[in-house]
């Protein structure tokens, strides 16, 4: 497949940063074919969402699949179990469907911190097997981990680094969102108006905007000397006037991190509220198309 020379469509939102680097090729056939023939070889794009408790990934899978309502769960041989609010217990093994959006599936793991050392063996294991296989709509396409910002004395817990310490899990993109930011942002504004007195309110939100970016990508950067990297980082704030522009950068990112042409229009096309990300990628398949 052609390396993407292109520049990321932007949200316009700067209180969503994202910061990319390069993903391994997943073992995968990559096929020139549209969308629709695309979609009927695989239906689904396959997201793992992990996070301790009260990380905020209700809120995420809600957003990006437009919906108010929880999902419904299906297990390893597609029989309705029951519908969940994301709270409570998971087996991995499971599949969420949004009845919004059901080109996802997704699944969860119960927070590390509440399963210790059995639960990381159950994620490692999941995405192992999920590596291995042979079959586009059974792998595991990306990674979304969670990681809450509202204690801003510990970033991260070990659990957290152990994560992203994991070998021989494939070469799955994982996106780190950095979520719950607003206590940081404003620990970071009070640290400014303490050494600026009398700083103008809307040079204070700028400057705090730069400085939590540059603590969060310092924190992405930490995170890129373990050995199952992060692929990108984007953060949230709960501001409701920012969450739309917040859902299209997650998009955004993660359609980045793809490296297989086939998983980019698969994501793209299944995804429902950013129709600048399907321009862009509709362009850029036009592009290499009319190249050869």
């Amino acid at each position: 497949m052609p390396a993407d020379s292109g520049a990321q469509p932007r949200a316009g939102d700067s209180s969503f940063t994202l910061s990319t680097q390069p993903a391994a090729n997943l073992p995968l056939d990559e096929p020139k074919d549209d969308v629709i023939e695309i979609r009927s070889k695989c239906p689904h794009f396959r997201i793992l969402i992990i996070g301790r408790a009260n990380a905020g990934k209700t809120t995420i899978l809600k957003r990006v699949c437009n919906s108010v309502k929880g999902p419904e769960i299906y297990d390893v041989n597609g029989k309705k179990v029951y519908m969940i609010t994301l709270r409570g217990e998971h087996d991995i093994e499971n599949q969420m469907i949004f009845k919004s959006n059901p080109g996802f599936i997704f699944h969860d793991s119960r927070g590390f911190e509440s399963g210790g050392l059995e639960e990381m063996e159950k994620v490692k294991n999941f995405i192992k097997t999920r590596a291995a296989s042979s079959t586009l709509a059974e792998q595991l396409h990306a990674i979304w981990y969670c990681l809450p910002m509202a204690d801003t004395t510990r970033p991260f817990l070990k659990a957290d680094q152990d994560f992203f310490d994991l070998e021989g899990v494939g070469n799955v993109p994982v996106i780190a969102i950095f979520t719950k930011c607003d206590g940081l942002f404003t620990e970071v504004c009070g640290n400014l108006m303490a050494d600026h007195q009398g700083i103008d309110p809307s040079e204070l939100t700028t400057k705090g905007k730069e400085k939590v970016e540059e603590v969060l990508t310092n924190r992405f950067n930490k995170l890129q000397q373990h050995q199952f990297k992060p692929a990108a980082h984007v953060y949230t704030r709960a501001l409701a006037a920012t969450q739309t522009e917040c859902v299209k950068k997650l998009e955004q990112v993660t359609a980045g991190a793809i490296t297989s042409e086939a998983l980019q229009l698969l994501f793209v096309s299944v995804q429902c509220n950013n129709l600048d990300l399907c321009t862009f990628y509709a362009i850029k398949k036009f592009a290499l198309t009319t190249a050869y």
